[in-house]
């Protein structure tokens, strides 16, 4: 079994690519989080990162998958890349966000 096909294009904001070069994300690291990563839905952005559990065996010790480990890739509503970064316990702290956006009014309060 070989890596993910050649993904769908994603629209970009226009500070992606600014912050994929800052942050080092390379483009067939980025493809492979976004085929193969779990999408998780919180403080009203989805965030793609890779679990290696989710993946199949064939894929768990490509170099791919071990480039993949930690990154957290955002999506917007319509589907567009915001932004990505790099966390080592990924999969918690996205378990750990608020699963909806604050209001307006919960802002002014905090």
């Amino acid at each position: 079994m070989s890596c993910p096909a050649e993904p769908r294009a994603f629209p970009l904001t226009r500070r992606f690519p600014e912050r994929r070069a800052r942050r080092q994300l390379r483009d067939a690291v980025l493809d492979f989080i976004l085929e193969s990563g779990v999408r998780v839905r919180a403080s009203g952005m989805t965030h793609v990162t890779v679990l290696e559990r989710e993946l199949p065996l064939a894929w768990r010790e490509s170099a791919l998958a071990r480039q993949a480990r930690g990154w957290i890739v955002l999506l917007d509503d319509g589907e567009r890349l915001v932004t990505c970064y790099r966390r080592g316990d990924a999969s918690h702290f996205l378990r750990r966000k608020p699963k909806r956006r604050m209001s307006e009014a919960q802002l002014l309060r905090a």
